[in-house]
């Protein structure tokens, strides 16, 4: 059978093109292993880089969405933008769009949650393997997909959503090497210090989430939160340090953080989710900034090696630029934590010599591996985004018939 289209990945990058893909064509999507595994960002295993399985990382995605437009990720038509977040969050105030403001939904966006509906709803207009892609070459004007689990595959256009880390070795494996860029961009989460304000964060509950008020610097290269710090928070570097042993919790992370029995991190992340105990009078800044060569990258079982230099340059920039008063600088600036928002994996001009990502093409990259700076903000929502507009784009350039 040749497919209209084949999806390879499944988690927010892969659901979002398949929302832009007409329910009338027959699309295939390779979601990742039957038993996925997780790469971390180093050998403790504490923070997840990549998940093989279905769903990806969007399993547990905290679901933070930047209401800002602007930046290396600027939204062209905030009408159609509102519209997508609408698909997800009926009802949520549209006036919030274009602010300097984070809003973190009650329930995160869960791929597999929205996959089993369009599954039901599509029928046998959408085959549904749980396997990975092995091997993608061109067959005329068809695309062939050797599969992991033995099956091969045809489609008339094939768009990869498997990951940063995973899309560049499958192109490498395809096409040849010198496509994976020897680096990887990330954010880098930091500690900034303390502040004693008597204004609480501005912080607005809706129907569907919380709305918290985000900072910038002078370039708005670098994104700033004020948390409130209470118990042992209110103590310099406290809970920097608290972070890095624990690593950046994911999935239910304040019934997580309830079992380490941390009374400051406990409440610092009911803040984050609910909105909750804004007032404190003393303030933990935070900061998050892209690092462009955060890890050495490679095709192994640890794909990532931290180039610490790269990541301290960039977040004691950071806290050198934090736009307030009174601030009491931490001093422990040689720790950070991983912002599990990689992305810039693919060498630049490598995809339009092979015919990858052109107009008309038949196969597309529609994930952070070809996104060379996502900006300060939280990424995933304006990535699942641009792969949806991408998709539509390229049906409106050169439709499917069937």
């Amino acid at each position: 059978m040749i497919h209209d289209h084949i999806i390879v990945g499944s988690g927010l990058s892969a659901l979002g093109a398949a929302m832009a893909i007409s329910p009338q064509a027959s699309l295939l999507v390779l979601a990742g292993e039957p038993q996925g595994q997780f790469t971390y960002y180093d050998a403790s295993g504490a923070v997840p880089c990549s998940f093989g399985g279905a769903g990806g990382l969007g399993n547990a995605w905290h679901g933070v969405i930047p209401m800002n437009l602007g930046g290396r990720l600027a939204v062209a038509d905030t009408a159609a933008y509102a519209a997508f977040l609408e698909q997800f969050y009926p009802g949520a105030p549209r006036t919030q769009l274009g602010s300097d403001q984070l809003f973190v939904p009650w329930h995160p966006i869960r791929p597999l949650d929205h996959w089993g509906p369009m599954r039901q709803a599509r029928g046998e207009r959408l085959t549904w393997v749980e396997a990975s892609a092995l091997h993608i070459a061109r067959e005329g004007d068809l695309m062939a997909v050797r599969a992991s689990n033995g099956s091969s595959l045809r489609c008339r256009r094939l768009w990869l959503a498997a990951g940063a880390t995973r899309t560049p070795f499958l192109l490498e494996r395809s096409f040849g090497q010198g496509i994976a860029r020897p680096f990887i961009s990330d954010h880098a989460l930091c500690y900034v210090g303390l502040v004693q304000d008597r204004r609480a964060p501005r912080v607005s509950q809706q129907r569907q989430g919380v709305f918290f008020e985000a900072f910038y610097n002078a370039a708005r290269d670098t994104l700033y939160t004020r948390r409130p710090a209470r118990f042992a928070y209110r103590k310099l570097d406290f809970g920097i340090e608290q972070r890095a042993v624990f690593g950046m919790p994911t999935g239910t992370a304040v019934a997580k953080i309830a079992k380490r029995l941390s009374p400051g991190l406990l409440a610092e992340a009911f803040f984050n989710k609910f909105g909750v105990f804004a007032q404190a009078n003393t303030y933990s800044i935070y900061a998050q900034r892209v690092v462009e060569d955060a890890y050495q990258f490679s095709d192994t079982a640890q794909p990532l090696k931290a180039c610490l230099a790269n990541i301290q340059a960039e977040t004691q920039a950071a806290r050198e630029q934090a736009p307030f008063a009174g601030l009491t600088p931490s001093k422990r600036n040689d720790l950070y934590i991983p912002g599990i928002h990689l992305h810039n994996s693919i060498q630049p001009g490598a995809l339009a010599s092979l015919g990858i990502n052109q107009p008309g093409a038949s196969i597309h990259v529609v994930d952070p591996s070809v996104v060379r700076n996502i900006g300060p903000e939280h990424h995933s929502f304006k990535v699942m985004h641009s792969a949806h507009t991408t998709v539509q784009a390229e049906g409106r350039l050169n439709p499917i018939t069937n």
